[in-house]
């Protein structure tokens, strides 16, 4: 739950939200204020959606009970009801109006020029076609068909040039061994977060070098988790025997379009 200190931050948010501005905006708002989240991190929308919705941010049980004694009271119950309500409402409108639409070039694949930080998949508005938009600075975005089609575009005619394929073949070779090395590394994490904790214990490590190291190794495994999703989705793509590139393109399906992209 938030700090005490926070608590006015996130009412102002939450009021951000009732004038009409949406939670990519309050996520922006509370970026600029320098809040972080209880882990450290910067906001996503997504998880200020999680906090926001989360009953114990005005007192309450999941059953929507005020808990007895409790004093970290966000917001007032009845402002957490209305909260919901909105919440609701507007994602029955977007549900009416939205079409389920598969993003092509996130995980980043495509990233904004201005802060660097990865596209993501979203609308202006319920009945704006699908776009994608910055995910950080949230100041550039781009028609999905456009930046899709441009790049499917650009990666067939690289696909047509001399040797690609044998590249492409012998850059698949080095991701599985790639991934091997990962698997390998993720299976060890608990050999290794309880070799620190041995140090620790036998009085061969100081506090602040063990939670340094804890929270290293964790980092670790984080991004080791997220680079073996990566480059899984690289993997197995058949187009070695493929004349046709166009029509390889048009009927393959979504996963190995994303993963000759990514590639």
């Amino acid at each position: 739950m938030a700090h005490p200190e926070e608590a006015p931050l996130l009412r102002e948010a939450v009021t951000l939200v009732f004038d009409g501005g949406s939670e990519a905006d309050a996520t922006r708002w509370l970026t600029g204020k320098g809040m972080l989240t209880p882990r450290g991190n910067a906001f996503r929308r997504e998880v200020l959606h999680r906090l926001l919705t989360n009953p114990r941010l005005a007192g309450l049980d999941e059953n929507g009970e005020p808990i007895e004694g409790w004093e970290e009271r966000v917001l007032e119950p009845d402002v957490f009801r209305r909260l919901q309500k909105l919440f609701a409402e507007r994602s029955e409108k977007r549900g009416e109006s939205r079409d389920a639409y598969e993003y092509l070039l996130t995980g980043g694949c495509a990233v904004c020029d201005e802060c660097t930080e990865a596209m993501v998949g979203s609308r202006a508005h319920a009945e704006a076609p699908p776009s994608y938009k910055c995910d950080g600075c949230g100041k550039t975005r781009i028609n999905a068909d456009r930046l899709e089609d441009f790049v499917a575009e650009h990666v067939l005619a690289e696909l047509l040039k001399p040797g690609a394929r044998a590249r492409l073949e012998k850059l698949e070779c080095d991701i599985e061994a790639e991934i091997t090395c990962l698997k390998r590394h993720i299976e060890g994490a608990d050999e290794r977060f309880a070799g620190i904790g041995e140090l620790y214990g036998r009085g061969l490590m100081v506090k602040a070098a063990f939670v340094a190291a804890q929270k290293a190794s964790k980092e670790d495994l984080r991004v080791s988790k997220l680079r073996l999703k990566h480059l899984e989705q690289m993997t197995d793509l058949p187009i070695g025997d493929v004349h046709d590139l166009v029509a390889w393109w048009r009927t393959s399906p979504y996963a190995s379009k994303r993963g000759l992209v990514l590639l």
